[in-house]
């Protein structure tokens, strides 16, 4: 059988390849993905592994059943050829009569065909036997299995040489034929001969052991499939997992992506003791985030784009302005009357300092929004600041015909603020209170007021115990609805403009909202076209320790 099988391995190696060997080289895409995924290798690794365990269960089984029939043989004849040594007058007293003996052999063996005779010498060499020309291979016999027999050295069964067989080991019983002189010889029996063996075969073959053996074979199938089922549920969430990884990971931060409310997700449970649905709902909350804060980039990158954009016209304008009013005076200041040289000269002043602000304003919201400022807070006299913001802003307003007026209930109130900049937030507001004024309006800022019909179009909650309320209002234009909730952004600037015409950069509320930030207010503003607008914004009282 081996050389047959060797002979048709040879055959197929030396069959050339034809069309069919050279295309079956060729991996489609499909195979490719399906063999690649975790769970066909872990379906083909436990295939593999169940058909490993398979031909290994068939062999140990197959060995365990031969060893253990071997063991209840050669127990059952353990003591043979003592008996037939006994009982034998050709072998009894050492005295041996081989052609006799022959004799003898064949009728044992014609009586008990599954045994085989053999009279050994001393050195284990093959004296007599009953066979046929050419049956017997071996010479000699090896004596260390006979000798473990005999000392019982060894557990059952013990394996001798076959003499009609150079590679092939039997179960036997072998008895010492003894004289005075000694041990003359042994006789050797051999349990289960080739007759033996051709029964077993035969038996191999039957249609018992063929049950048998699809028996064993269906209960490794079916515990394959079973195990594959479940090794499908166990990586089902990993599978899950997988493709919504893939999801994201083609999509990206798009509004399909793994955050969208259109594309159907699992559900994970981030509370969960399986590890899967642990991972599941951490990726979910990452690439929650990440789409957060791609959107949150996003608005950034484009309200920086218009920052740019605005920035970048209202200093064109001034700029231009400047350098055309210089550029004339440079040509012409010669000819010019000292009257018209001076009225280049403070347009150009005019359009200069306009740029100053413009440019401080944007160094200060920048350093605003670094979130790298600590406030020093100190108790203020706010009533002092509103008086020395309306002092500054006085000429403004005389030119416009604006009136200002400052209505505190207590002159010696105090916060706890930061002087500087709440200075700020009182010129901010006043200066954009007088631009959207026009003559006969006025401004007014309320400290610790009850809020006023005039400037609410909502009723707004008395001041909390502890806390200052300050209002500034002004009888100008007002806030159209709309732009209400816009009005705070950077660099957005509102349709109230006197006359239609636009002034400011539009960051004037921006950094005011930042800075009551820092101090823990929120600043609002009720609005209504043609009636005025009031912003209100609440600061910590200061309380003196006793």
């Amino acid at each position: 059988m081996t050389d047959s099988s060797t002979a048709s391995a040879s055959r197929a190696e030396n069959v050339p390849a034809g069309p069919s060997a050279a295309s079956s080289k060729i991996e489609s895409p499909v195979s490719k993905t399906v063999f690649r995924s975790f769970y066909s290798k872990l379906a083909m690794a436990l295939i593999g592994s169940f058909i490993a365990i398979g031909i290994l269960l068939v062999i140990f089984i197959n060995q365990l059943s031969q060893n253990y029939q071997s063991e209840v043989e050669q127990k059952l004849h353990l003591d043979l050829a003592n008996h037939l040594v006994y009982d034998n007058p050709q072998m009894n007293g050492g005295e041996i009569d081989h052609s006799s003996l022959k004799d003898t052999f064949h009728t044992m063996m014609i009586l008990g065909p599954s045994f085989e005779f053999y009279l050994l010498s001393p050195e284990g060499e093959i004296i007599t036997y009953d066979a046929e020309p050419g049956k017997v291979k071996r010479e000699y016999i090896d004596l260390a299995p006979i000798r473990a027999f005999l000392d019982k050295s060894e557990n059952l069964p013990i394996w001798g040489d076959d003499p009609r067989n150079q590679g092939r080991k039997k179960i036997f019983s072998v008895a010492e034929i003894k004289n005075e002189q000694g041990v003359q010889g042994y006789l050797y029996i051999i349990i289960g001969g080739e007759l033996y063996d051709g029964v077993v075969d035969l038996m191999q073959n039957s249609h018992i052991a063929t049950i048998g053996l699809w028996l064993v074979s269906a209960a490794i199938l079916f515990s394959m499939l079973v195990t594959l089922l479940l090794f499908g549920f166990l990586t089902r969430p990993l599978r899950k997992l997988s493709q919504e990884m893939q999801l994201f990971s083609k999509e990206g931060f798009e509004p399909h992506g793994p955050s969208s409310t259109t594309q159907p997700l699992a559900r994970w449970n981030a509370n969960s003791s399986d590890e899967v649905e642990r991972l599941g709902a951490t990726f979910h909350q990452m690439a929650n985030t990440l789409s957060d804060q791609y959107e949150k980039i996003k608005t950034t990158d484009q309200v920086r784009r218009e920052l740019i954009s605005y920035v970048s016209h209202d200093l064109r304008t001034p700029l231009a302005s400047l350098q055309g009013y210089l550029e004339t005076w440079q040509l012409n200041h010669e000819s010019l009357t000292p009257k018209d040289a001076k009225f280049l000269i403070d347009v150009a002043e005019k359009n200069a300092k306009q740029v100053s602000r413009l440019v401080e304003q944007l160094f200060e919201l920048a350093h605003l929004d670094s979130n790298t400022i600590e406030l020093e807070k100190e108790p203020v006299p706010i009533a002092e600041i509103a008086y020395d913001v309306f002092q500054k802003m006085t000429l403004d307003a005389n030119n416009k015909g604006v009136e200002l007026y400052v209505e505190v209930e207590d002159a010696s109130l105090k916060v706890m603020a930061n002087i500087e900049r709440l200075e700020r937030v009182f010129t901010n507001l006043v200066d954009n209170a007088i631009r959207h004024c026009q003559e006969g309006d006025s401004v007014t800022i309320e400290i610790d007021a009850k809020p006023h019909n005039a400037c609410a179009l909502q009723e707004v909650q008395a001041p909390k115990s502890g806390r200052v309320l300050i209002n500034v209002k002004d009888t100008g234009v007002g806030i159209p609805k709309d732009d209400l909730e816009f009005i705070f952004d950077t660099h957005y600037r509102a349709t109230n403009s006197v006359a239609g015409k636009r002034s400011g950069s539009g960051l004037g509320l921006a950094i005011t909202r930042r800075v009551l930030d820092l101090h823990g207010s929120q600043i609002t503003v009720e609005s209504e076209l043609g009636k005025g607008t009031c912003f209100n914004f609440c600061l910590e009282k200061y309380r003196m320790s006793t």
